[in-house]
């Protein structure tokens, strides 16, 4: 038997495969993916080729999440909200019940409070880019520091006024113009994500906190995001491959 998930994100599609006890990953660029996996059928359709997997789609169970996850056609495909498939990745990765989750995602943020094992409430960021990991990747390329660099900086940050990703370029020249160093500025922009985030955890009280997303993986993020609600944020022991985790966990609860 093949379970097959994937959390097609905005900016990586991230892949499991369970086949028996062996569980492999991967993940592909989104721009890239759908470039050369998506194709039109005769009738209009979209058809996905997964043939790169090496795997028989046909006779796997499929589940999806993400922006993308209504775009597979398998009849065998079962498409589940970001929302249940980081909840129970994160309760499988943990193994507890009491916990609140924030996903820092590429293109929203997601903060969810899990209580006696369900899901409690939530509240998601999708409006503003400014408290996502595409902000982060956004003001690195722009100050040109190297993303795993970037994420490690939080010393002496810059307070930064304006905190929308459309006007980031231009507060950060000016900055920068004024005498602050890269590295500063890339605390102070670790710091505005955070600072963004911290009033959707803070909601809920939390004394437990975990982080999945790529941005999760940033120590200077966490950091902050620890120091503004008082509670330490520690990482999944798989921050990316959070969604599809979920979706074999689900897979596995529901006997699917």
């Amino acid at each position: 038997m093949i379970n097959l998930t994937l959390d097609l994100g905005s900016r990586f599609v991230k892949i499991a495969v369970q086949q028996g006890d062996t569980v492999t990953f991967t993940r592909k660029d989104t721009i890239n993916f759908y470039k050369h996996n998506i194709d039109r059928t005769d009738d209009g359709k979209i058809a996905v080729n997964l043939d790169f997997l090496g795997v028989d789609t046909q006779s796997a169970t499929i589940l999806t999440t993400g922006y993308g996850r209504n775009l597979l056609q398998f009849s065998n495909t079962t498409a589940i909200s970001e929302i249940k498939a980081h909840f129970h990745g994160a309760k499988s990765q943990t193994k507890e019940d009491n916990f609140t989750l924030v996903d820092i995602g590429g293109q929203d943020s997601k903060v969810i409070q899990v209580t006696d094992g369900y899901i409690n409430d939530f509240t998601m960021n999708d409006k503003c880019a400014a408290s996502t990991g595409r902000f982060i990747e956004q003001a690195a390329n722009i100050l040109d520091i190297p993303l795993s660099e970037f994420m490690e900086c939080a010393e002496s940050p810059v307070a930064l006024s304006d905190t929308c990703a459309v006007f980031c370029e231009s507060e950060l020249i000016g900055k920068l113009a004024g005498g602050a160093t890269d590295r500063s500025l890339a605390a102070g922009v670790n710091l505005s994500v955070a600072r963004r985030l911290a009033p959707a955890i803070d909601r809920y009280s939390p004394t437990k906190i975990y982080a999945s997303g790529g941005a999760a993986q940033s120590s200077a993020l966490l950091h902050f995001l620890s120091e503004l609600t008082t509670v330490n944020v520690e990482p999944l022991p798989d921050t990316q491959y959070n969604g599809v985790i979920g979706l074999l966990a689900y897979i596995n609860l529901q006997g699917l």
